[in-house]
């Protein structure tokens, strides 16, 4: 399908019921299985996990995961461990985020943050818990072969680290106390959300069995679309009263403007779907339509600091 073609649709898929329904069907097969991963009853550090791991949430990662590892001709069941892992890893860093050496938030998604919950000492162990756990689930994955187990794995390590999330974290925290340039914010945008976006897809890919040129093609999609999910992100963040002075770290909102943002971010999404049209697999309207959620997303109302768990 030509690049044309295949942005024509993009809005149309992600617009129709089956569309919505996969979608679904996506989060509640990733919400199931992290349930069976932690059962109840198990004491306060698993109560505290399941509380963090089984909020509300979107599932966007896991289901990037999921869509990447079909596309290639994969199996769900394959990836399904894969999936569960990206998001608990995911959950790990809202939990962290929200302490108070780093955001020091009161709420996630309209409920208290896990520390004012079960104290900062669990919500620490928790979120250590679920990373630990989650590399557990990917070294136990048999239905593939190991070489690309490992190279999962390895990707994951590189998204999370000092040229990852981890990385843009640090870059994000100490940005607060200094001008922040456009060069170093699209170094914390790529590093603290694109770079696990992008592993999100390359996992997704590898362990369905994709070919070197499928994987390239995926991880450009993976990266763009975190690129523009931030900025996302920071238009919905634009009604907030939250500001630089009261110690948030200028976003791109703020550095560029609504306009400019906005452009960007159709830009970014764009580029996204361009990628996709020169990857050869199964339904690729279907990865364009999650471009159109990201570009929809930006258009809601602000839900306020620290709401938009997705």
């Amino acid at each position: 399908m030509s690049e044309a073609n295949l942005a024509a649709r993009a809005h149309e898929v992600s617009s129709s019921i089956d569309f919505r329904r996969r979608l679904r069907e996506r989060q509640q097969l990733v919400t199931r299985a992290l349930d069976q991963q932690f059962p109840p009853g198990s004491g306060p550090l698993t109560a505290a996990i399941r509380e963090a791991l089984l909020a509300d949430g979107k599932r966007l990662r896991p289901i990037l995961c999921l869509e990447a590892c079909e596309f290639v001709g994969g199996s769900l069941e394959a990836a399904l461990p894969a999936a569960c892992a990206i998001e608990m890893i995911h959950k790990m860093t809202l939990v962290h985020d929200d302490l108070p050496a780093m955001d020091d938030a009161e709420t996630r998604n309209g409920r208290p943050a896990l520390h004012k919950v079960h104290g900062e000492a669990l919500a620490i162990l928790a979120g250590d818990a679920m990373l630990v756990h989650a590399f557990g689930l990917l070294a136990s994955i048999r239905a593939v072969p190991a070489e690309r187990v490992t190279e999962a794995i390895s990707r994951l390590c590189q998204a999370l680290g000092t040229a990852g999330l981890a990385g843009g974290q640090a870059l994000d925290v100490l940005s607060q106390a200094e001008d922040v340039t456009p060069e170093k914010l699209d170094h914390v945008h790529t590093w603290k959300t694109a770079s696990f976006f992008e592993a999100a897809m390359v996992i997704g890919a590898e362990v369905g069995g994709a070919d070197a040129s499928q994987v390239e093609a995926l991880a450009r999609y993976g990266k763009l679309l975190g690129r523009a999910f931030q900025i996302s992100d920071d238009l919905l963040d634009a009604g907030d009263a939250r500001t630089v002075g009261k110690g948030e770290v200028t976003n791109y909102v703020q550095l560029h403007g609504v306009e400019l943002a906005r452009r960007r971010l159709r830009e970014l999404l764009d580029q996204a779907v361009k990628a996709l049209a020169s990857c050869k697999g199964g339904t690729l309207p279907l990865l364009a339509g999650l471009t159109e959620l990201v570009w929809e997303r930006s258009w809601r109302p602000a839900e306020g600091p620290h709401g938009n768990d997705t």
